[in-house]
């Protein structure tokens, strides 16, 4: 597999096709039960890395971290935080010579920010539907950095919550809801309708929740954007939908259904007409953008800018208005 951001290929470049690209890559870990090395497979969507490149002979330690925040390291004038995978998930990795020759960096950038993570080896690209990665078990999704299990050539592939993990490291990147004031509030014909709000994660999807009622908006929350397109069908079908949905602001990657098939799908029905969609990611990089827009998003912010939330949403409603 090519070590550069060049592997990309053209599912990467098309818009509203509800499928994607994961790279699988392996962690391989001492069990101490029973005194072996366990290979496990996790997955990680394409859009999201950069590059791959060599685990940097050169790390600066940060002061006080965690113990999988192995330090930061200089790549093109960017220092990037390095974090161990294995060790985040609290397994013992194979440490011996021949294991570490093979370790490799997968750069990410999320919410607008890099960061490098640790993998004992990457090994195929599988080009996938959302269809096909569903939730984890609840009992696993509260405890876990997972957000998503998928089967590919009878290989069970973890689909890792990097969000999550990097969130517990970067204060900078939790929403905040509490800090910022609402300079405005919607008037009573807007809060007579619903903001409909999609993410698989209930935590962003509490967190948008309590932003948006502070605001004076009524909010409909749902995880995934299968069951958001249900519930508008169900809408539009009885005739109510304009009755009942104020906007829309969707999450882009959620199992069954991601955000961009979801809003392809509003904009090519007529009768959703006059109901804005925004799309609310850690996706939003120029890529990410450029096929929100071919889907035809109203908007699209990423989910540190939840200051911003309000009132972009209220430019949106003011432009479907005048």
């Amino acid at each position: 597999m090519n070590q550069a951001a060049g592997y990309k290929t053209d599912i990467l470049l098309q818009s509203g096709t509800n499928e994607l690209e994961i790279i699988t890559l392996f962690l391989h870990w001492h069990d101490q039960a029973t005194n072996s090395i366990k290979k496990t497979a996790y997955g990680i969507n394409a859009a999201k890395v950069r590059e791959l490149v060599a685990v940097p002979e050169s790390l600066t330690e940060i002061p006080e971290s965690v113990a999988a925040i192995k330090g930061i390291f200089l790549l093109r004038n960017r220092t990037i935080p390095l974090i161990d995978l294995c060790e985040w998930f609290g397994y013992e990795p194979d440490s011996s010579p021949e294991a570490k020759a093979k370790w490799v960096v997968l750069v990410t950038e999320i919410n607008s920010k890099f960061f490098g993570f640790i993998a004992h080896g990457v090994d195929k690209v599988y080009r996938v539907s959302w269809e096909k990665i569903l939730p984890p078990p609840a009992i696993i999704s509260r405890y876990s950095s997972l957000t998503g299990v998928c089967l590919v050539d009878g290989n069970i592939i973890q689909m890792i919550d990097f969000e999550s993990i990097i969130a517990a490291i970067d204060p900078s990147m939790v929403i905040d809801s509490e800090a910022h004031a609402i300079s405005a509030l919607p008037d009573s014909a807007q809060t007579d309708k619903a903001v409909l709000i999609v993410d698989d994660s209930r935590i962003i999807q509490d967190q948008i929740k309590k932003t948006l009622v502070r605001a004076g908006y009524r909010v409909v929350a749902l995880t995934d954007g299968q069951e958001a397109w249900e519930y508008l069908e169900k809408l539009r079908i009885n005739g109510t939908v304009h009755d009942e949905v104020l906007a829309v602001i969707s999450d882009i990657e959620m199992p069954r259904m991601d955000g961009h098939n979801f809003c392809k799908r509003i904009k090519e029905n007529k009768e959703y007409d006059g109901i804005p969609v925004m799309l609310f990611s850690s996706l939003v990089n120029d890529l990410a953008y450029h096929k929100g827009e071919a889907v035809g998003a109203d908007d699209q912010i990423s989910k540190p800018e939840l200051g911003q939330l309000v009132t972009r949403l209220q430019d949106c409603l003011r432009r479907f208005v005048s």
